[in-house]
């Protein structure tokens, strides 16, 4: 049986005040929310507590738009946490590429918003997650043993495709990213980060055996290093169906594994659908590690929230 105290880590929220701050920077659409619609959902889903993030692209070019916007959107959730602190966290959005104003959100969102993590896309400009221009940033991030959601934006370069960004083209950016952090070294270099990867982790579950056996000879990476590094992130289980748990399960253990949403960005239905799928018994997980994906996983990488929980029992 589901654990009615479920802690989402993969969950969105747009206030009114991020929504009028995302119309302002030219958002071609923004999502419809409501407290009320969202409590509404977490008690369909048997969920206590949620980690609330927003992915933000620069919809104004420049770096100073871009740390306006974030330090805007991250207050703006931090206000609904505060007002609700037995419900939500806060994983903080950062202005990425400019690596300098990411450094001075992180600080900000770290010491005066009291963020319990942050969330990354896993391109920004040029980059990769694990290329030299992240370094000053995941040396902050390691310093601060930060967890890291790691969420998927439309691929660089992509032009318009008949085929929408969500039904592929997010999975590979997320594939791409978890990829680069493996070959590039940046999961050796910065073991005190945790990254948690969207979507049961893109493609990654179903390509890790093409990984681990073409890795060696095209690239030259050491095939432990790869083995490592695919169980080395957690994986949330926003939106991971029928067509994605067995690969996803036959990858990485239980302990690897955090329940989640991806409400509000996914519709209503298709959060329900995907948790009834995860409920119905057909995977035959033991209790032990349903209670692991649940509740208890995520509560080893967010002390803050299992303290604050704690204090509201």
């Amino acid at each position: 049986m589901p654990d009615p105290r479920r802690i989402d880590v993969h969950h969105h929220a747009i206030p009114p005040k991020k929504a009028e701050l995302m119309r302002r920077a030219g958002a071609p659409h923004v999502i419809p929310w409501s407290l009320a619609e969202t409590l509404e959902v977490m008690e369909e889903t048997s969920t206590e507590f949620a980690l609330l993030s927003n992915a933000i692209p620069d919809f104004s070019p420049g770096r100073d738009a871009a740390a306006a916007l974030n330090r805007a959107s991250n207050e703006s959730t931090a206000e609904l946490v505060a007002d609700h602190p037995a419900r939500f966290g806060l994983l903080a959005a950062l202005p990425m590429p400019y690596v300098d104003a990411a450094l001075a959100e992180l600080e900000y969102a770290y010491d005066e918003l009291h963020a319990d993590g942050v969330v990354l896309v896993p391109h920004a400009g040029d980059a990769y997650l694990g290329d030299a221009p992240y370094e000053p940033l995941f040396a902050e991030l390691n310093r601060r043993r930060a967890v890291v959601l790691v969420h998927p934006m439309p691929l660089p370069g992509a032009g318009p495709v008949p085929v929408p960004s969500v039904l592929a083209d997010f999975l590979l950016d997320t594939t791409r990213g978890a990829l680069n952090l493996i070959l590039s070294g940046a999961l050796d270099r910065y073991p005190d980060i945790s990254f948690i990867l969207s979507h049961g982790g893109g493609f990654l579950p179903y390509a890790a055996s093409r990984v681990e056996l073409l890795g060696p000879p095209f690239f030259g990476a050491d095939p432990e290093r790869i083995t490592a590094g695919l169980r080395r992130f957690h994986y949330d289980l926003a939106l991971t169906g029928p067509s994605a748990l067995p690969s996803l399960l036959e990858t990485v253990s239980a302990d690897r594994i955090l329940f989640g949403t991806d409400w509000c960005a996914a519709p209503r239905a298709a959060v329900t659908e995907c948790v009834r799928n995860l409920d119905s018994g057909r995977w035959c997980l033991p209790e032990p590690s349903r209670a692991l994906i649940d509740r208890d996983n995520a509560l080893g990488l967010f002390p803050g929230v299992a303290r604050r929980l704690a204090a509201c029992v």
